[in-house]
Order: structure tokens, then sequence, then C-alpha cells
């Protein structure tokens, strides 16, 4: 988050107009929705996602997002991908620790500790499109 805040410091000094200029005209609808309650838009645009990293830090220049508001946004927002991309890393190293030879499919898809984040990334991914479906219509 932090570092996605630098990214959005520098192209909100430096980048702003070229930013508004490029993508201004494919994202116009969302102004009006950022302006009606930013923090928590925010927190689902960034929990949303499907905008490539570099892009959804720098997008929040065109409507005009508070740093406080970028930075918490972030750190909520991101917060349940983080998760269940750790919980899945951490799944995974332990299944190699604790196995001498390769486990079979079986065994890994259902491991708890490998089954729940992939359950729980399944459950993200369905959140995700329905907010997607209700905001960005």
């Amino acid at each position: 988050s932090s570092g996605a805040t630098l990214l959005y410091v520098f192209a909100n000094f430096y980048l702003r107009e070229f930013i508004k200029k490029k993508f201004s005209s494919k994202f116009y609808f969302l102004n009006e929705k950022f302006k009606k309650n930013e923090f928590i838009f925010f927190i689902i645009y960034r929990f949303i996602g499907g905008i490539p990293f570099f892009i959804s830090n720098i997008l929040p220049t065109i409507f005009d997002v508070k740093l406080k508001t970028f930075f918490f946004g972030s750190v909520i927002g991101m917060l349940p991908q983080l998760f269940i991309g750790t919980s899945l890393g951490s799944g995974v190293g332990k299944l190699i620790q604790n196995n001498q030879q390769m486990p079979s499919i079986y065994d890994i898809v259902f491991t708890p500790d490998i089954f729940i984040p992939v359950l729980g990334f399944l459950v993200l991914v369905c959140v995700a499109f329905y907010f997607k479906k209700l905001f960005f219509k």
C-alpha cells in the first residue's frame, strides 16, 4: 500500500494532465460515484481489481482521491486478495515440507491448507463479479 501510495503521489504531481487526457473519457461514468462516497467506492474499486496494478494506482488521479483515502482504501480493499494469496502459498509450502515424495493431485487439491484458500478465491471472484455488474453497468 505504501508503494502504491508513492506511485499515486508521483502520478498526481507529474502525470495528472496526461492521465486525465488519456483515461478520463473511458472512466467518466465513475466520477460521480467517487464524489458521492469516495472512501467506500475506492475500497470497492480496489477489491474488484481487473485493472493492471500499475494503472489502478494512477487512475484515481482522475477522480482527485485524497491521499488518506487512497492509502487506507488500498489497505482495506486489497486485504482479502493478499490474505488468500498468502494462505495458498503457506499451504503449498506446508505440503512440500511435509511430504517426501510428490503427493497426488487429489491430495493436493483437498488438503485444507490448499482447499480453503482456493474456495476463498472463488468466493472473492464471485463477489467481485457481482460488484462489477452492480457498479460498472
